[in-house]
């Protein structure tokens, strides 16, 4: 396929170029994959949901697939329903909010089948066998041939509902361990009827309710069917069972297009949503490979593509014909107009944290760390100007303090930033020095450029004392002067004043100085299970001859997400890391006079001792900065707290309060 040469203009011609599918023109290649955003309401359209859907289609996107719909009242009652005609009014408002924008909507539709990402065990679950859940546990009921067959009618009945409604299409979502994929699979497809056995057998369902939605809605409808690449399992569907899939599929069926995604509702959860840790774009060699058996059919690339240029890549290698964004159209929804416009350095870039996917799961509203505007009414709109004009001092220039300058300077305010050291992003910063969080750089390196841009002026290198906040020229402060990891309880007081136990932050900004390999063991004393203790094991592993990580926890990484310890347990087997959990640190003379550090049970009891020991650091909540408070209240000005000068928290509740405050003075 020919494309337009690159100009000023059009920086990425592929990438805008306009492409036919089934019987719409999308106006480029850029594809809002479905993310379920728990921002419905029961039963109806939720408002939330309709900004965040009509936000994207204003920012360019050519078509966005919905999350699942609802298609019977046994399902999640805060889907957008599309089962009755009592919908449509609801139906038609969404398709009218994203058509405006010259963009097509497409709603999947899915069955989560026997999958739970929460604890306990679902109920009334479907699935192909009765097999239980790899995580969950979840006993399913098996379905019968009738229930099957009732199945392909139903489906065919809620699509036309939706075309009805305006919709471009639907998209099929046979993936993720989902109840089409579990028919796909031969680990969980035991059936002895015509939608087991083989791989024609497996993929009949998926052909049928194919079939019968084209006979239903007619040609021009757009079909598209998600499916698995790879999930994972070898007993599964491994990328060489893939092919036979398509393969199948395609001698019964014919869809607009294909979309391939990775990971099953098992260990494999976490290849879903590849993470920071990763490489980006880890999967478009596999959909490349899979797209050389799609017959003509159009092929969605998905997984990590964050950057434009990632994108036009992809296309110019014209082996697949979609762009297939997520997390990058929900950090910034302007992402492709500013690619368009060659702006693409101004786009607010997904650092693929995983945050969004652990507040739905944990069943509330999306969110993001890189986008504290998110599905607000405000929105992908330019900040309203103040009417009252004010000088601020930032205290700080960690990503809180980032955020609060350039909102506030966007909106109007004379803005400086007072920061201790000579570079912008605080602990972020540091973290982004590791090999596997270097993409944390995209949200202070944004923050940054957008305040320069506002005319924010800085003053780095400068730690502000208590006896200088009276004599600054500011109408209000706002302190964002972070966190310090409380010393552990378990070490001697006395041992903090020697200064050769250093907390991990520390550590972490030190860490350039280990140029070579080094003898013994490092051991990390984990009282944070956050993804930063483990990416600086992961680094020490490459270091050191061995790494142990000691916590009282009953698991490591538990408050990470699913998907995110999924990747952290995995790679810090892979590094060869111990990991002993339940285990209480003991600190004697055995340490000084011999390298060595004894560890019991919490439930009492010796477990063992870790020799040659070359390094203790450790990882604990911060306590908040606050030096400056009594200063700050004596100045009789209004100042504002954010971040962990606050109380310590997430990278999401920094740039969120950092946003509250810039927009609120």
């Amino acid at each position: 396929m020919q494309f337009a040469t690159e100009s000023r203009e059009n920086p990425y011609p592929a990438l805008f170029s306009p492409l036919r599918l089934g019987g719409v023109n999308l106006k480029n290649r850029i594809v809002h994959a479905s993310i379920s955003t728990r921002l419905g309401a029961r039963g109806v359209l939720g408002e939330a949901y309709l900004r965040y859907c009509e936000t994207r289609a204003q920012g360019g996107a050519a078509m966005l697939v919905t999350e699942p719909v609802g298609l019977g009242a046994w399902q999640n009652p805060m889907r957008l329903p599309a089962f009755d005609l009592a919908h449509l009014g609801d139906l038609r408002r969404l398709v009218d909010a994203v058509n405006t924008h010259k963009c097509h909507l497409v709603a999947q539709i899915q069955d989560p089948g026997r999958g739970r990402h929460i604890p306990g065990r679902g109920s009334q679950a479907l699935a192909p066998s009765a097999l239980p859940d790899d995580l969950s546990g979840t006993m399913p009921r098996a379905m019968s041939t009738q229930e099957v067959q009732d199945w392909v009618s139903m489906v065919a009945e809620r699509a036309l509902l939706l075309q009805r409604a305006g919709f471009s299409g639907v998209e099929l979502s046979a993936c993720h361990g989902h109840l089409f994929h579990l028919f796909l699979s031969p680990r969980a497809n035991r059936r002895d009827d015509a939608y087991g056995g083989d791989a024609k057998g497996r993929t009949r369902w998926l052909a049928e309710m194919t079939r019968a939605i084209r006979q239903a809605c007619g040609d021009g409808f757009v079909v598209g069917i998600k499916l698995p690449a790879d999930d994972g399992l070898a007993d599964s569907i491994p990328p060489d069972h893939a092919i036979e899939i398509v393969q199948a599929l395609l001698q019964q069926c014919r869809p607009a297009y294909l979309a391939f995604a990775q990971g099953a509702h098992a260990r494999s959860l976490e290849m879903h949503l590849p993470d920071i840790a990763g490489p980006r774009m880890p999967y478009a060699p596999l959909i490349e490979r899979l797209a050389a058996h799609a017959e003509g059919v159009a092929v969605m690339s998905l997984g990590r593509i964050t950057d434009p240029a990632e994108a036009q890549a992809l296309l110019q290698a014209d082996r697949v014909q979609l762009i297939g964004l997520g997390r990058p159209l929900i950090t910034d929804p302007q992402w492709p107009d500013k690619a368009r416009q060659g702006q693409a350095g101004r786009i607010r870039y997904c650092v693929s944290c995983n945050t969004c996917w652990k507040t739905i799961v944990q069943d509330r509203p999306i969110a993001c760390d890189n986008n504290p505007r998110l599905a607000a009414q405000t929105e992908g709109q330019v900040l309203l100007p103040t009417l009252k004009p004010q000088k601020l001092l930032v205290i700080g220039a960690g990503i809180a303090g980032l955020e609060a300058a350039w909102t506030a300077a966007a909106r109007g305010h004379q803005v400086r930033v007072v920061g201790a050291s000579a570079q912008v992003g605080g602990k972020a910063r540091r973290l982004a020095n590791l090999p596997t969080q270097d993409a944390l750089s995209s949200i202070y390196d944004y923050q940054f450029e957008r305040a320069q841009e506002h005319g924010v002026q800085f003053d780095l290198g400068r730690r502000l004392a208590p006896q200088d906040v009276s004599l600054q020229d500011c109408d209000a402060f706002v302190l964002a002067t972070g966190g310090t990891p409380v010393w552990p309880l378990e070490l001697p007081d006395s041992l903090r004043e020697l200064g050769w136990i250093p907390d991990l932050p520390s550590l972490c900004a030190d860490l350039p100085r280990y140029g070579q390999r080094q003898r013994g063991t490092a051991v990390i004393w984990d009282l944070d299970p956050v993804e930063a203790t483990y990416a600086v094991a992961e680094r020490l592993a490459s270091l050191f001859e061995l790494v142990v990580v000691l916590t009282p926890r009953e698991q490591i990484a538990a408050d990470c997400s699913l998907v995110t310890r999924q990747s952290i347990l995995r790679r810090m087997h892979q590094a060869g890391v111990t990991v002993h959990v339940q285990s209480q640190l003991q600190w004697d003379d055995g340490f000084e006079a011999h390298g060595r550090l004894a560890y019991d049970s919490i439930y009492g009891g010796r477990r063992g001792e870790i020799q040659d020991v070359a390094l203790i650091t450790y990882a604990t909540p911060r306590q908040p900065n606050t030096e400056l408070l009594q200063a700050l209240q004596a100045s009789g000005r209004p100042f504002y707290q954010i971040g962990d000068c606050l109380a310590a928290g997430e990278t999401l509740s920094a740039t969120a309060q950092g946003y509250g405050v810039g927009v609120s003075i």
